[in-house]
């Protein structure tokens, strides 16, 4: 099974979180899961970088509506952010809204991989993931 370092949920709804993380670990997706409340926190852990060593998370989710900093925001914030602070290969997008406008918006980001549905459902997932399973691994060689 191929399974990444860690992932990062971001998204102001606890039980979202806590529901994702017991998917994730149920999928041994990853061993190693972080999570934060909206798009600065999110963006402040990557800043740091010391909570996970030398390698960003390998995927983040991101919810669209949160306070503080909502996913567009972020993702607005992340294109900022040095190459060494980023995920090394999967950003995706989780979301309820099935307002056209919010596809729409997403779709400009180039960070941004993949515009999901919540809850998380495994098919979907790992379409994802195989679709981006290459470009993972490639990275992984050049940080190593």
């Amino acid at each position: 099974m191929r399974k990444f370092k860690s992932v990062l949920l971001v998204d102001d709804d606890p039980t979202i979180n806590f529901v994702h993380k017991l998917f994730l670990t149920e999928w041994e997706v990853t061993d190693q899961i972080f999570t934060a409340a909206n798009g600065q926190e999110a963006l402040d852990f990557l800043e740091q970088n010391e909570d996970f060593g030398q390698h960003p998370p390998s995927m983040i989710l991101l919810d669209i509506n949160m306070p503080v900093m909502n996913g567009f925001e972020f993702l607005e914030a992340y294109e900022q952010l040095a190459d060494s602070k980023k995920a090394s290969v999967i950003m995706a997008m989780l979301t309820t809204s099935l307002h056209e406008k919010d596809r729409e918006k997403a779709s400009k980001f180039i960070n941004l991989d993949s515009y999901m549905s919540k809850p998380l459902e495994k098919e979907q997932l790992m379409k994802v993931i195989e679709k981006y399973w290459v470009q993972f691994e490639e990275t992984e060689k050049t940080q190593v």
